[in-house]
C-alpha cells in the first residue's frame, strides 16, 4: 500500500471514529444512555430533589352515587396550589384554592396546618390527614419513585427537544388498592383507591431535562369506579429553583394551633 494509501484509510478511520462519539455523546449524557439508563436517571433525579418552588394545577371531578342527606353529590372544580419546599426535614408551605376559598398551607412531616389567607390562627387539622399521609401537594413522593422502582420493566420512555419523560400507566385494580395512596398522594386531590373499586387506572408523567438531569414536572391522569363513587383527575405539577436552597420557615402560630377533628381541606 502507498503512503497516499495509507494516508486515506487513517483519515477514514479517524473520521469514522470521530462520527461514532458525536453520535453517542459523551459517557453520562443524555444520548450515551440505554433505555434502562435514561429510567434510572429519571428517578434518581426525583429522588435527589431536595428543595425548590412548585407549582400545581389539578382538576378533579367526581360523582356519588348514592351521597347521603346533606352531602354534596357532584364535584368539579381547577385546584390548585403554589409554594415552596424542602425535603429532609419535610416542610411546604404555600397557598392553596380549592375553588371557592384561598387557604395557607402548611406541612411537615407530620402535620398539616391551614387557615384562610384573611385569617391570623392556624388550625391544626393533623388528625384528620392522618390516613391520608402520603397526600401533600409535593408533586411526586419519595415512596412513589421506591415503588416505581420496582416496575421499571413497565416504565416507557418519551422524548422531547430538551427533556425526556418516564411514563407509567396501570389499570390493576389490586395493585391500586395496595398501592394507590403512595402512588398518587403527592398529587394531594387525586383517588383514594380501594380494594372495592370496579376500575381503575393511572398515568404518571416525570419530565426531566436531558441537561443536567433536573425534575421539571409531573403529571397524572387518573380514573376510579367503584359502587359508591366515579372520579376523574387530572393533576399537573411544575417545579422551578430545584435544588437551588430554598428553605421554609415554620410559620408564626403554629405551635399554638387548634385541632380540628372534622371538616378540613
Amino acid at each position: 500500500m502507498t503512503g497516499y494509501k495509507k494516508r486515506t484509510v487513517i483519515l477514514i478511520i479517524g473520521l469514522i471514529a470521530l462520527l461514532g462519539l458525536v453520535g453517542c455523546g459523551k459517557k453520562g449524557e443524555y444520548g450515551s444512555l440505554s433505555e434502562e439508563e435514561k429510567i434510572d436517571k429519571g428517578l434518581d433525579a426525583f429522588e435527589h430533589l431536595k428543595n425548590g418552588k412548585i407549582e400545581m394545577k389539578n382538576h378533579l371531578k367526581y360523582e356519588l352515587k348514592s351521597p347521603q342527606e346533606g352531602q354534596q353529590s357532584k364535584f368539579d372544580a381547577t385546584l390548585t396550589f403554589k409554594g415552596d419546599f424542602e425535603e429532609s426535614p419535610d416542610h411546604l408551605l404555600g397557598v392553596y384554592y380549592d375553588g371557592k376559598n384561598k387557604n395557607d398551607f402548611y406541612h411537615d412531616a407530620i402535620s398539616h396546618y391551614s387557615k384562610n389567607v384573611n385569617d391570623s390562627e392556624w388550625v391544626n387539622y393533623t388528625e384528620n390527614s392522618k390516613r391520608l399521609r402520603y397526600h401533600k401537594p409535593i408533586g411526586i413522593n419519595r415512596e412513589a419513585i421506591e415503588f416505581l422502582k420496582t416496575k421499571k420493566k413497565d416504565i416507557k420512555v418519551t422524548d422531547d427537544k430538551d427533556s425526556f419523560t418516564l411514563v407509567y400507566e396501570t389499570d390493576d385494580v389490586k395493585l391500586l388498592g395496595a398501592n394507590g395512596d403512595i402512588l398518587v398522594g403527592g398529587s394531594y386531590n387525586g383517588p383514594i383507591y380501594t380494594d372495592n373499586d370496579t376500575n381503575d387506572k393511572v398515568k404518571i408523567e416525570l419530565t426531566v431535562s436531558k441537561k443536567g438531569f433536573k425534575p421539571m414536572s409531573v403529571k397524572y391522569t387518573c380514573d376510579q369506579e367503584s359502587p359508591q363513587i366515579t372520579v376523574k383527575f387530572k393533576g399537573n405539577f411544575k417545579y422551578s429553583k430545584q435544588n437551588s436552597g430554598v428553605r421554609v420557615e415554620v410559620p408564626s402560630g403554629i405551635s399554638s394551633a387548634a385541632s380540628k377533628q372534622k371538616g378540613g381541606l
